[in-house]
């Protein structure tokens, strides 16, 4: 994937897609099981453009490569890629791109009654209580996270 610097704040590197499209990559024609190995197809069905099947609005997506310890548990590491679309509505549980008093985070969104709150995805870190009083804005939804296998 290939994908250009931005900006970078304390913790956050900003990245936009660079190509209105991505090389294909081969993909198997069947999908393969995580339990006991099966016998291998000998061929591939069809390539994967990973433009077309990581960015569903072009116009409103960009990556971000995040640093820090607050979303483990959603498997989100400290340098990995996150692919961010601007023009989707967060949800309840969603995890979302904000900036908190001036400050970006990477959250989980939860909403209780008539409350809303940022969560990390680790226990460490405390929810935080969005009021009429936190300046708080959604920057976007994350809809992938890349990183190494390894």
């Amino acid at each position: 994937m290939k994908i250009k610097f931005l900006n970078t704040n304390k913790q956050l590197y900003f990245y936009v897609m660079k190509n209105a499209k991505l090389s294909s990559v081969p993909v198997l024609a069947d999908a393969v099981p995580a339990g006991f190995p099966s016998p291998a197809e000998d061929y591939l069905d069809m390539d994967l453009n990973l433009h077309d099947y990581l960015v569903r609005n072009p116009a409103a997506t960009f990556c971000v490569r995040v640093s820090g310890d607050s979303m483990m548990s959603a498997n989100i590491k400290s340098g990995d890629v996150m692919v961010v679309d601007r023009a989707l509505d967060p949800t309840n549980n969603s995890i979302v791109l904000a900036v908190l008093n001036g400050e970006f985070t990477v959250k989980r969104i939860k909403k209780r009654a008539n409350e809303l709150y940022l969560i990390a995805d680790n226990e460490q870190y405390q929810p935080m209580k969005i009021t009429k009083d936190v300046d708080f804005q959604v920057w976007g939804v994350i809809t992938f996270i890349i990183h190494k296998a390894i």
